[in-house]
């Protein structure tokens, strides 16, 4: 039974291994991450597996999370889970009550490959929240870089003093990739519609095919960026009101088993009371 054990183990690190190696970004995809590509192309050939991986490297992008990190956790969580029949098996064992291997291998490998999707769901989680946040801090950054160009300043300068006022995720991803796009002479809307991409952030590309249709000069740049961050609060507020709502509905469980308990302890005796009667 242990060498059973371990083989599976060593197994499913294996693959574990081999699959987030795989993944692993080429060089030409890492010097190709701010250059413009068929966007559209590559999403209507990629197969289903290809578009789930692209999420969970989006998520790592969006929490800073590395691929090493991710694997260990994905490893470890794997084998902890794994080993729980297994030591369900040695403990009964010991007792005298023995189980049957090939169930106990069903359920270490059945065990083990969902202690595997406990790192993903954890990461789906914060990545979310990260997104929120991003959003959140965007809409202010809009309205900055609109009052800076209400105040005479141009495109480039309202946007990279807009990006050095803050210091948290949002304003370091959009300094970073104003100083990209700097060194590339690109447009910095670009660069920021292709990090928007790259984190999962819809807006960003949102914005920069807003600002391209109504100029990049002038008022009309102005009054775009205004409009998009008043969507951005409204969107945010929603999306608040909508979790108070969603909390406020599961308070409402506990209050009701509460009740229904209640009735249970009062009807309890008096139903014991009435069946000694009968009896």
């Amino acid at each position: 039974m242990i060498a059973i054990f371990f083989s599976s183990l060593a197994l499913a690190v294996g693959v574990v291994i081999v699959t987030r190696s795989l993944r692993r970004p080429t060089l030409e995809s890492r010097l190709s991450r701010f250059v413009e590509t068929s966007l559209d192309d590559r999403s209507a050939s990629r197969s289903l597996t290809e578009r789930l991986l692209a999420s969970d490297d989006r998520d790592l992008a969006v929490t800073g999370t590395s691929s090493a990190k991710y694997a260990t956790e994905q490893i470890t969580c794997g084998a902890l889970a794994f080993a729980i029949p297994v030591a369900m098996y040695v403990t009964l064992g010991m007792g005298g009550l023995k189980l049957p291997v090939p169930l106990v291998v069903l359920l270490s490998v059945s065990c083990g490959a969902l202690g595997l999707q406990i790192p993903r769901l954890t990461l789906v989680q914060k990545a979310r929240r990260a997104r929120h946040d991003f959003r959140s801090s965007l809409s202010s950054y809009l309205d900055l870089v609109s009052i800076m160009l209400s105040g005479g300043s141009g495109i480039e300068t309202a946007l990279v003093a807009a990006a050095r006022v803050g210091d948290g995720p949002t304003y370091l991803l959009i300094n970073d990739a104003l100083e990209v796009a700097r060194s590339t002479r690109r447009s910095p809307w670009d660069v920021l519609a292709e990090e928007g991409r790259r984190i999962g952030v819809d807006e960003l590309p949102e914005l920069a095919a807003t600002v391209k249709l109504g100029g990049e000069q002038g008022a009309r740049m102005t009054s775009s960026l205004v409009a998009k961050a008043a969507s951005l609060r409204q969107k945010h507020m929603a999306e608040v009101e909508a979790a108070a709502n969603s909390s406020t509905e599961r308070m409402g469980l506990p209050m009701v088993l509460m009740f229904v308990a209640f009735l249970v302890l009062l009807g309890y005796p008096a139903m014991h009371l009435i069946s000694q009667g009968f009896g």
